[in-house]
C-alpha cells in the first residue's frame, strides 16, 4: 500500500518541502563518513500505524539507510516502546526524520483517535468520509481503517451518492434527481442517497436506493426514520450523518441504524507524539 504511486507524490513533495535546499545543519556538524542508529519511540499510548512507509520515505529519499520495524499496525504501542529502528549515515538519518515523524504522528493520531471512537459502541458500524487531508485520502482512509473504521467511497466515481446539493441543483428536485439515476447509472453500481427529512425519504424509497443517509436526523425523528425505512419490502442499508457524536452512538445503534459516517475521524483526530532518537 505505502508504494502506491498517490503515497509516493506525497513522499516526494514533503522531503522536496524538507530539502529542496539541502540540510545544512547536518552538513556542517556531522562529518560525511559518521554513521549512527535511530530509534523511533512512541511517547504516549497509541495504535501503531503506518511503521511500513520508513522504507518507502528511505527509498524516496535515496538514502541507504537500514530500517527494521518492531511493532505491527493495529497493535497498542505505549510510552517509551521501539517503533522502528534505523542505522546509517547519521546526516541521512537526520534529514530523514522529520518526513518520518510527520507521517507517523498523523498516520497514528488517525489510527488512535479512531480505535477510541468505534470502541464506544459495539455493533454500529462506522463508516469514514471525504474529509481527508487534500492528498492524504489514501493514507488517512487506511488509518481510519487501522483504528476499526469501515472506508466509505474513496472518490467521487467510487459509487452514486446524491446529497443535498444534487438535489437542489436539479430543475425537478429529488425525483427528478434519483430518477435520472435510476435510469443512466451503471448496473452494477450500488447507490446512496441522502435526505434531510422524512418527505424526502418517503420519495426516495420509491426509488429503491442501496443506502439511505439520513442526515442531521433529531433522535425522535430518527427513530419514526427508520421505523418507515423497515416497513418497506426490501429495506436499504440505513446510513446516519451529522452531528455523530460518542455520546449519540448508542441511541443511534438503538435506533436500529446500520452504519454512521463520521467525518471527525480525519478532521479531528490529533497527531500523537512519537521521538526519534539518534545513538
Amino acid at each position: 500500500m505505502f508504494d502506491s504511486p498517490l503515497v509516493r507524490k506525497l513522499i516526494d513533495l514533503a522531503i522536496e518541502e524538507d530539502l529542496a535546499l539541502g540540510d545544512i545543519t547536518a552538513s556542517l556538524t556531522v562529518p560525511e563518513s559518521h554513521t549512527s542508529k535511530a530509534k523511533v519511540i512512541a511517547r504516549e499510548t497509541l495504535v501503531v500505524c503506518g511503521v511500513g512507509i520508513v522504507s518507502e520515505i528511505a527509498k524516496a529519499g535515496q538514502w541507504t539507510l537500514t530500517v527494521n520495524t518492531k511493532v505491527t499496525d493495529g497493535v497498542i504501542a505505549n510510552d517509551g516502546d521501539i517503533l522502528v529502528e534505523l542505522a546509517g549515515s547519521t546526516r541521512e538519518l537526520l534529514s530523514a526524520e522529520r518526513t518520518i515523524l510527520n507521517f507517523l504522528q498523523r498516520l497514528c493520531g488517525v489510527a488512535t483517535y479512531t480505535r477510541n471512537f468505534c470502541e464506544t459502541q459495539k455493533g454500529l458500524k462506522i463508516l469514514d468520509t471525504r474529509k481527508t487531508m487534500p492528498g492524504w485520502r489514501l493514507l488517512d482512509k487506511y488509518a481510519t481503517k487501522i483504528g476499526g473504521a469501515s472506508n466509505h467511497r474513496f472518490s467521487l466515481g467510487d459509487m452514486v451518492l446524491v446529497k443535498n446539493n444534487h438535489i437542489d441543483a436539479h430543475p425537478q428536485g429529488i425525483r427528478g434527481a434519483l430518477a435520472d439515476v435510476v435510469a443512466k447509472k451503471p448496473l452494477y453500481m450500488p447507490w446512496e442517497v441522502e435526505v434531510r427529512n422524512l418527505d424526502e425519504l418517503q420519495i426516495a424509497l420509491t426509488f429503491n436506493p442501496t443506502i439511505v443517509m439520513l442526515d442531521n436526523f433529531s433522535d425522535d425523528i430518527l427513530k419514526e426514520a427508520v421505523a418507515i425505512v423497515k416497513a418497506v419490502p426490501q429495506p436499504p442499508m440505513i446510513e446516519v450523518s451529522g452531528g455523530v457524536s460518542k455520546d449519540r452512538l448508542a441511541t443511534i445503534h438503538a435506533a436500529g441504524v446500520d452504519a454512521a459516517s463520521v467525518g471527525a475521524l480525519t478532521t479531528q483526530a490529533p497527531n500523537v507524539d512519537i521521538s526519534m532518537r539518534i545513538i
